[in-house]
């Protein structure tokens, strides 16, 4: 790093932040204008990275809960990981916290007794397991984010009107998974929407082309519990809240086209709902990705977990601007010459050959995720700058 003389103060603790996940590496790039100039070329920050309010609360909240039964004997266990970092959950597993797998989850009542606290992490819980945490009488903690319980509320509330809800996101998504349920619960009818060209698709047959098949077998189970068309003939859409923004509203212009060309403008307002559910902090993400981009670097590190859907999308936006790699740790860097990495297609484990441009000066972005601590950030800045000295 720059000598110390030439450091500006690490920036002080913000309310409720854990201080564990916090780099003074970042601090001081921070502080010198999102820069890091070195003699082999610059390491890039954008002006808004790393955890967004609702994971740092749901840290905060977890933290508060574990220290606060410090030598009491209590058992805590995490439905499911926190958030989608592998850094931050093997950070709780150290503190005490046993994160359950599906297979436990399945048989709750065997592993959780009423003198445990189950913890809820910040994508929620489907209604049947919360149901079944209130049966057991344990104590609990629910770390659920804002903007996602402001997604089920809305989605509920159209639901009951009588639309049919289509949700453009990830059908196995965490999110999803419990935004369907919720919405199940009552009878309400949905449709996952993984990709524009689902949503292509979707709009076909919304203009009156009949699916290949049956309706359900055009979307897979796991996104659609409707028969057919007909519930969403009257439709409310929604989106998971870490999707791009910006095909946030290219589906919407698709759906609303084919519902003026099937029914006319003059029907809109009583068929058609939209509600744009993508967080704020993830658009701000978003742009301040695009915006680095823009300024056309050499190459850009994406960090995160591979599980991480904000996190994805940052990768997806990078790669249009330039040579993009997604990492989740510094153990990724290898070397000058090898990074490891996934196929995000296939998830399959893929290690890149020469990733680092030999000619110098060199600009590298750094992007993170909204579930990506600094701390992690922090160590990959580092270990690039090693390159650059």
């Amino acid at each position: 790093m720059p000598d110390r003389t030439e450091e500006s103060p690490p920036r002080p603790s913000r309310p409720g932040e854990l201080t564990a996940f916090r780099s003074d590496t970042v601090d001081r790039i921070r502080a010198a204008g999102n820069v890091w100039k070195l003699p082999g070329g610059e390491l890039l920050l954008p002006r808004v990275f790393g955890f967004c309010r609702g994971v740092e609360r749901a840290m905060a909240m977890l933290e508060q809960a574990v220290t606060g039964e410090a030598g009491k004997g209590t058992r805590f266990f995490l439905l499911g990981e926190i958030i989608h970092n592998p850094w931050v959950n093997d950070y709780f597993r150290r503190r005490g916290v046993r994160i359950l797998t599906a297979a436990e989850i399945a048989e709750l009542e065997k592993h959780v007794s009423p003198s445990d606290c189950a913890v809820i992490p910040a994508f929620g819980v489907p209604l049947p397991i919360e149901r079944r945490l209130g049966a057991i009488g344990c104590r609990l903690v629910d770390t659920s984010c804002g903007d996602v319980r402001r997604l089920w509320a809305w989605a509920q509330r159209a639901a009951r009107s009588g639309y049919g809800i289509a949700i453009f996101g990830r059908a196995r998504h965490d999110e999803t998974v419990v935004t369907k349920s919720r919405l199940a619960d009552f009878g309400g009818q949905y449709v996952v929407l993984g990709s524009l060209d689902e949503v292509r698709g979707f709009c076909a047959m919304l203009a009156g082309k009949p699916p290949s098949g049956a309706f359900a077998q055009a979307f897979g189970p796991q996104a659609t519990n409707a028969a057919s068309i007909e519930p969403f003939l009257r439709l409310a859409q929604v989106s998971q809240t870490t999707m791009l923004y910006d095909d946030t509203m290219q589906v919407r212009q698709m759906i609303e086209e084919v519902f003026v060309r099937r029914f006319g403008r003059g029907q809109l307002q009583r068929r058609l709902q939209f509600e744009p559910t993508v967080c704020r902090a993830t658009q701000a993400r978003q742009t301040a990705a695009v915006e680095l981009c823009q300024g056309r670097p050499d190459l850009v590190i994406v960090v995160g977990g591979f599980g991480s859907s904000n996190t994805r999308h940052l990768y997806e936006l990078a790669r249009s601007y330039a040579p993009a790699f997604f990492i989740e740790d510094v153990r990724a860097i290898q070397s000058e010459s090898e990074l490891r990495t996934v196929d995000i297609a296939t998830n399959k484990p893929l290690t890149i050959r020469h990733w680092l441009p030999p000619r110098r000066p060199v600009r590298i972005a750094i992007l993170a995720g909204a579930s990506s601590p600094e701390i992690v950030v922090g160590h990959i800045l580092e270990r690039l700058a090693e390159f650059l000295r």
